[in-house]
């Protein structure tokens, strides 16, 4: 089934989706800025990230380490602005990662599946691109492909976010100061189909390669591109679980740190994105155990950006999501609902991922060999009955090949494992959740109450004494007739080597 079909592009009617405003929210002007200006902005990015999500990660912490989530301390703080982010895209309520990382990166909501280009092809300035020619150094850091639509947003222009091999050739080109996650497929000349050595491409340029974790933390004062996995990094339950992850894969925490190190003390500053990126695919398997660990992991991040905003006090911490995925929630279980509370601790005894679990158990299992995998990765006894149904997913019988969202086998997993930790998900997919916002240093008063994703291009630069406008926002109607006249070429199968396809991310659930 071709993308175009999948996304099924204009299925759901011009006129219900023009009816929803797509007016632009008063742009910040630089003149106009209340209070000190950062010199430094930390832009910090939970991909998928539900409020569920966050509320979960602190109930989590607090059950199994006797204190509240760094997050939640956060809110708590009297100088610190929380509010919500609405996330739609310009082609719809729900929006991918692509299009809502373009909203902060240009200003302007964008097509899903799109970076800073408007169906007609019209390209978008990015904010990265804006504030280099005002000699602000730039950094980019994420746990997955250092292609992927998030990071991307900040700095790429491009029709389809799936060309990942063309994002790396055009990450050379940008010019961005640290280049920090994973995606060797899309830089080694052994694995790109066109041969080129990027890695040799971006040395000559500057830069200094890493490609494991002690490489990394031992490189100071030079543009950094560090390359950690072939394709995405792995979950951090997974690399908690893992020797061998923990020598070569570092945290996000310790990447966030080198960035910072490595980007501050110039006289203009920097602006960095920071992303948590697994949360979102944790969200798209309904992997709970994944999905809370990744926050964490997330999280330490963030504490690394605050403790170094606090110390620099010219520094302002952006914290977000840039939709919700999955939709998560603990339910109320049992007798006065006390089973809840129990069932959500039996998280901690869960030592892997499910693409781990998925890849233990085989592709053609028995009810058996389902309840061996996961009695070792998780400490549940499944009943028969529920590793029958696990298993049937697994050979193309899902027991529920009538619902759209909650057929394939991550789904029936994920709804056999409710029955022990109580927590369940809507489907596989992108929510239109607003999401939780929090800021810290100067600036941070724009960022409280509901902010619209697109004003965050603008408080970033009227944040750096600078203003651009790009190109009338597109209406839908408009970037309804340009899509259809270009989508077979725009979305168009991309071969395998070309794109990230072990996520269960946005291009492979379109």
């Amino acid at each position: 089934m071709s993308p175009v079909s999948r996304r099924s592009l204009l299925s759901f009617g011009a006129a219900g989706l023009a009816s929803i405003p797509l007016a632009r929210i008063e742009a910040i002007e630089p003149q106009s800025w209340k209070g000190k200006r950062p010199k430094n902005i930390i832009f910090c990015v939970a991909d998928g990230m539900a409020l569920q999500v966050v509320t979960m990660a602190n109930h989590f912490q607090q059950m199994t380490s006797g204190r509240h989530s760094y997050w939640t301390e956060l809110m708590e703080r009297p100088d610190v602005a929380t509010g919500l982010q609405d996330t739609r895209s310009l082609s719809s309520i729900v929006t991918d990662s692509a299009a809502a990382a373009s909203t902060w990166g240009s200003g302007r909501r964008i097509w899903n599946g799109q970076l800073n280009v408007y169906p007609d092809g019209t390209k978008l300035r990015t904010l990265y691109s804006i504030v280099q020619e005002a000699g602000v150094k730039t950094g980019l850091v994420t746990t997955t492909t250092m292609t992927h639509a998030t990071p991307s947003g900040f700095s790429i222009v491009i029709d389809n976010r799936d060309k990942e091999a063309d994002i790396a050739v055009q990450h050379l080109s940008n010019n961005v100061d640290v280049l920090l996650g994973g995606g060797d497929k899309f830089f080694s000349g052994d694995k790109r189909k066109d041969k080129r050595d990027l890695y040799t491409e971006f040395a000559a340029k500057g830069y200094k390669v890493a490609k494991d974790r002690d490489t990394l933390l031992a490189t100071k004062g030079a543009k950094i591109l560090g390359i950690f996995s072939d394709s995405h990094l792995p979950f951090s339950v997974d690399r908690n679980n893992s020797a061998e992850l923990q020598k070569k894969v570092p945290t996000l925490a310790e990447m966030a740190k080198v960035a910072i190190e490595n980007l501050k003390g110039g006289k203009n500053g920097f602006i960095l994105q920071i992303e948590g990126g697994k949360v979102d695919h944790a969200g798209h398997a309904n992997d709970i155990a994944g999905q809370i660990h990744d926050q964490i992991a997330f999280e330490e991040a963030v504490k690394v950006a605050i403790d170094f905003a606090q110390k620099d006090g010219e520094t302002l911490v952006i914290i977000t999501s840039d939709h919700a995925t999955g939709g998560p929630s603990l339910n109320g279980a049992g007798n006065e609902y006390f089973d809840a509370t129990q069932g959500f601790a039996s998280i901690a005894n869960i030592k892997a991922s499910s693409g781990v679990i998925f890849d233990a158990i085989g592709k053609k299992p028995t009810a058996s060999m389902v309840q061996d995998v996961i009695r070792e990765k998780s400490t549940y006894g499944l009943k028969e009955v529920e590793a029958q149904a696990i298993a049937d997913a697994i050979n193309g019988k899902s027991p529920f090949p009538f619902l759209e969202l909650q057929k394939g086998p991550q789904s029936v997993l994920a709804l056999v494992m409710q029955n022990y930790h109580k927590v369940g998900y809507t489907s596989l997919n992108h929510t239109n959740d607003h999401v939780l916002v929090s800021a810290f240093g100067p600036g941070s008063q724009y960022c409280h109450g509901l902010t619209n994703n697109v004003e965050f291009f603008d408080i970033m630069l009227a944040a750096k004494g600078l203003k651009f406008e790009n190109p009338a926002q597109m209406t839908f109607e408009e970037a309804a007739k340009h899509m259809e006249k270009h989508k077979d070429a725009v979305f168009a199968e991309l071969e395998p080597w070309q794109t990230s396809e072990d996520c269960g991310c946005h291009q492979h659930n379109h």
